[in-house]
């Protein structure tokens, strides 16, 4: 091998490490941006109220409905900034469906309105954010 080859060598091997080393940092910090997984909230199904960990009772005002506005109330919860909810339906692409609660006197409240499902359903995940900690309520929608 001349020595015009080692040099090419030499610069593949430092572009591979390279490569790599981005690769590397960029798999990490993608890693580290994506949310935490939600907490499943052990709720009962039907029911109109779920206890929330650390206080609090989460409270569909009215009944859930798809395609009509509906209020969702969080009460004798303490949070530091607003709390928000999304709306997504297993495997399926919902679109953007996020809302955020708004003071109502000494609680919380958001006024909803879900689409409908063109196949049907409606079976829903809520996705309720909440002092920096992510939590999960299933409900149906009426």
């Amino acid at each position: 091998m001349n020595a015009k080859q080692r040099k090419w060598l030499a610069l593949g091997g430092a572009l591979l490490l390279l490569a790599s080393l981005k690769f590397s940092l960029i798999y990490r910090w993608y890693g580290e941006r994506q949310p935490a997984k939600p907490t499943p909230l052990a709720c009962v199904a039907g029911r109109p109220s779920c206890d929330l960990p650390g206080g609090g009772v989460w409270r569909f005002a009215s009944p859930p409905q798809n395609g009509k506005p509906f209020e969702i109330r969080l009460e004798g919860v303490a949070a530091r900034e607003a709390p928000q909810v999304e709306f997504n339906m297993a495997d399926m692409d919902m679109g953007f469906n996020r809302y955020t609660f708004v003071r109502d006197g000494a609680d919380w409240k958001a006024v909803v309105t879900l689409p409908l499902c063109v196949s049907g359903s409606r079976d829903w995940l809520a996705v309720f954010s909440l002092n920096g900690k992510r939590y999960l309520l299933p409900f149906s929608t009426h």
